[in-house]
């Protein structure tokens, strides 16, 4: 790299822009993660109280961890797409992913359940 180049990419606004929004992404990540903690230990109280996780707060961790992906990805230059408020709430549900109930992790719609019934 040159000197001029160098130059060239200290001064790109588009640079500058994008690390303010990494800024402000980053305090969004950090008030998503106490969110996160807070479900996760509800999680845990409700899944001790009743003997299973509660399907709505399952579904919303979903969509949560979705969320942090998205942030993850924009912060470490995977992605360019700026996450939510900027592009619309990206669910598990509309992604064309479900929280099946017997085996308690996302699974493709189109995907076939493995058959849980002994062939007699």
């Amino acid at each position: 790299m040159d000197k001029q180049e160098i130059k060239n990419n200290l001064t790109n606004s588009n640079q500058w822009t994008r690390i303010l929004y990494m800024l402000l992404f980053g305090v969004i990540l950090y008030l998503v993660m106490m969110v996160l903690c807070v479900v996760i230990v509800i999680q845990a109280i409700f899944a001790l109280l009743t003997g299973n996780p509660n399907s709505e707060i399952r579904r919303f961790s979903g969509d949560l961890v979705r969320y942090l992906r998205e942030i993850a990805a924009f912060l470490t230059y995977t992605n360019e797409t700026k996450p939510y408020p900027f592009q619309a709430w990206q669910s598990a549900e509309s992604e064309g992913e479900i929280i099946d109930a017997e085996y308690e992790t996302p699974v493709p719609e189109d995907s076939e359940k493995p058959d849980t019934k002994p062939d007699v």
